[in-house]
Parts: C-alpha cells; structure tokens; sequence
C-alpha cells in the first residue's frame, strides 16, 4: 500500500469546551496519512489518486461548518468524511491547538483507522462496488 501524507494543515475551527473557547475559531493544526493503492505510480493520472489541494481544501470547508466540543470528535468527523469522500484505504490524523497550555509543545489526538473498520460503523451499501 502507497501513502500521501500531508503535514501541518493549518485552519481554523470552533473548538472548545470552556467558555474562552466558545466565542472565536481557534487555530488547529492537522496532518494526514492516506494508504492509497498504487495505480497512480503507474498511470500518472491525477484521477488514480487523491488530489491534495482538493482535499485540503475540503478539510478547511468542513471546519468552518461546524463547532466541536472535542478534538477526538473533530478528528472522528475529519476521518469519516475523508473516507466517505475520498475512499482512501487508511487514514491517519492528528489533530493539535498549538500554544494551549502554558510551557507545552502540543496537546492533540491522533486516530489511525482502516476502511474496513470505517465502513462497519457507516452505510456498508456506500462502499460496495459494481
């Protein structure tokens, strides 16, 4: 299996628990593992794989959408939709608010999934092929 990766998507979101949070969009940051399969190595078509700039720009469109409570629910709702509208075979993502806390680096959650757990949990008729 091939992998795109794409590091530190920045944009912002309405995240947040506490009431400072509640007001304003926040900055995040995202970086994104895909398993693809391999067919675009060989054809050189961009249809045999996954458009970056589009999906970045997806990314950014579903966080403007939305408030989330939780980075875990953030990064739940990023992969479903990566999978639902990308069909990768995989995707790892981590998500992180930078400067959150005081003398601390990062504080994120990463998820790791397979298309076949995404596809358990959602519609499996959306995923069957003719």
């Amino acid at each position: 299996m091939n992998q795109i990766f794409i590091e530190n998507i920045r944009a912002q979101a309405q995240v947040g628990i506490y009431p400072e949070e509640l007001a304003v969009s926040q900055p995040v940051v995202l970086s994104l593992r895909l398993g693809i399969h391999g067919r675009a190595a060989h054809s050189d078509r961009i249809e045999d794989t996954i458009d970056y700039a589009v999906l970045v720009a997806r990314v950014r469109s579903a966080l403007a959408q939305r408030r989330f409570g939780l980075l875990e629910h953030l990064a739940e709702h990023l992969t479903g939709l990566i999978f639902d509208e990308f069909r990768p075979l995989s995707v790892e993502l981590s998500v992180h608010k930078p400067d959150v806390l005081p003398e601390v680096g990062r504080v994120g959650v990463m998820i790791a999934r397979e298309l076949e757990q995404h596809i358990s949990v959602a519609s499996p008729a959306r995923y069957e092929t003719a």
